[in-house]
């Protein structure tokens, strides 16, 4: 586990609040100021949207990083037999950060061509941010019952995590709670020596 994970996993609910929040207030504040009322060429409105393209991508990074944390650790102390793979999961933490980006920069292009291409990306994106939610959730509730979980126990977490400013407060202590009893367990049979 390295320092990054290491930090959300051990960070307060108010932490991950302000540094989710904050780094996409940073990022909203940075496109709007970006934004000029009239290009003076196609090339500066293409260059300007692909640069607020990777701006929106960024703070998103949080949020992102945040899903990324809890995914992989809760994935890492569930009991093997109940694990969810994990191999969409990277898939889908990783590819609305580049659909997005490619969205932003290729908006002005809005033709039939254009949707009909970009309608099948738009609906994977959302299908990725979905499985987040799902596999999140899921794996914080095999992780802390040990026992298979239908949608009925995992329903809250989900929603909590899509309303992830307020869901915050509620996950974050139960992260903790499960990242310390962890550790717990970790260093017990060292201090037995």
């Amino acid at each position: 586990m390295n320092a990054v994970s290491r930090f959300f996993l051990r960070a307060k609910h108010w932490q991950i609040f302000l540094l989710v929040c904050g780094v996409y207030f940073v990022g909203q504040v940075a496109l709007i100021n970006s934004l000029s009322p009239a290009p003076s060429s196609q090339g500066t409105l293409v260059k300007g949207d692909l640069r607020d393209g990777f701006v929106m991508a960024l703070s998103a990074l949080g949020i992102f990083v945040w899903f990324w944390s809890m995914g992989t650790f809760f994935s890492s102390i569930t009991k093997t037999e109940l694990k969810l793979k994990p191999g969409f999961f990277r898939f889908a933490l990783v590819y609305p950060v580049f659909y997005f980006i490619f969205f932003i920069a290729n908006f002005q292009n809005f033709k039939p061509a254009f949707i009909a291409v970009m309608l099948p990306l738009h609906l994977l994106a959302m299908l990725c941010m979905f499985y987040i939610l799902y596999f999140v959730s899921k794996s914080m509730v095999l992780a802390e019952t040990g026992k298979p979980a239908v949608f009925y126990d995992y329903a809250g977490p989900f929603f909590l995590l899509w309303f992830f400013p307020i869901g915050i407060w509620i996950i974050q202590p139960r992260v903790n709670q499960l990242y310390s009893d962890r550790r717990r367990v970790e260093l017990s049979p060292g201090e037995a020596k």
